[in-house]
């Protein structure tokens, strides 16, 4: 007697994993409203699941990565559709080093939302998969000119990194000698872009420097963004005794004076609200193919693994909507 043929969606419903227990006290109401007004698109009691899964997959992600994954990629079994579950799965992908996934969540969720401000953890993707040039096409594109002046410093930090691994430490070097360098950005210090542009001296041998650098990161590093003050043994300084939160007369030249002796103090002085960063990259085209997104609908079980259909696809960035107040979300 020959077996009965599966019936559509059969083999993947039999592909699903068993759903992670969501810790107790999440209601799913922690999450952000934007992204509960995402998740309207799909049923009451889906939205609710989802959105119970995507709280534990934020709050699990530092301890637990591995937990915090299954709940991203459950929630996006079942919400596949609505940009911020794809962008939570992308995002958290990318925190314990699943490029693959995170690349091609990360592109669903742009294609999805039409917002750009995942443009530089996507060209950081494509390092991490070994594809420096990818991610120097990714941040030349039209839709990376669009971003705000916080996701450029970070996009910058991506190129740097790229170039590094081609073995041009020079140019990488150079990518980081931006505006931002010196002064405020949105407000605030890029201490990021401090540590990347120590990290490439050091590999550069100019250890001095990046010692200096590294230095003022940790000194300015209040929230402990870097690792700056753990590499120097000490501990971040507390936000309410730092001078550097309110003193707007405080230059980063005062750091490092020995290093730039040419450098003229009065262009050095931090300048609220930010500085205009400049281009770094060369235009070129993207290269990357746009795919329109599959109709499935996400809340029929049927439908199967969204997040695995998507594997295979090639998605683009052209033609998206700018959105330039978001800043890319890790």
């Amino acid at each position: 007697m020959s077996e009965r043929p599966s019936r559509p969606g059969q083999e993947r419903r039999s592909e699903w994993v068993e759903e992670p227990q969501v810790p107790e006290g999440i209601t799913g109401r922690e999450l952000e409203r934007d992204a509960r007004e995402e998740l309207r698109s799909l049923s009451k009691e889906t939205a609710e699941r989802v959105a119970r899964h995507l709280v534990a997959a934020g709050m699990l992600v530092e301890d637990d990565p591995e937990t915090a994954l299954a709940h991203a990629r459950f929630a996006a079994r079942r919400g596949g559709r609505v940009g911020a579950v794809r962008e939570t799965y992308g995002v958290v992908a990318y925190q314990n080093g699943d490029f693959a996934t995170a690349v091609r969540e990360l592109r669903t969720a742009v294609r999805i939302t039409g917002r750009h401000d995942l443009l530089p953890m996507i060209a950081d993707c494509e390092r991490g998969l070994g594809r420096p040039e990818k991610a120097l096409d990714v941040a030349s594109s039209p839709e990376a000119e669009k971003l705000g002046p916080t996701a450029m410093v970070e996009m910058m930090i991506v190129v740097a990194g790229a170039y590094a691994d081609t073995g041009d430490l020079s140019t990488a070097i150079a990518t980081l000698e931006i505006p931002a360098l010196r002064q405020k950005v949105d407000g605030a210090w890029q201490v990021r872009l401090w540590v990347a542009y120590a990290d490439l001296l050091e590999a550069a041998g100019r250890s001095d420097e990046a010692r200096s650098w590294i230095t003022l990161a940790a000194d300015a590093d209040t929230e402990r963004i870097t690792d700056a003050a753990d590499r120097l043994g000490r501990p971040a300084p507390v936000v309410e005794d730092s001078p550097w939160a309110d003193d707007e007369q405080v230059t980063v030249l005062d750091a490092y004076v020995d290093i730039d002796d040419d450098a003229d103090a009065d262009d050095a002085d931090a300048e609220d609200g930010g500085a205009d960063v400049v281009d770094a990259v060369d235009e070129r085209d993207t290269g990357i193919d746009d795919t329109d997104i599959d109709d499935t609908d996400a809340d029929d079980p049927a439908a199967g693994d969204t997040a695995d259909q998507d594997e295979s696809e090639a998605v683009g960035t052209d033609g998206l909507a700018a959105d330039d107040d978001e800043e890319p979300r890790a």
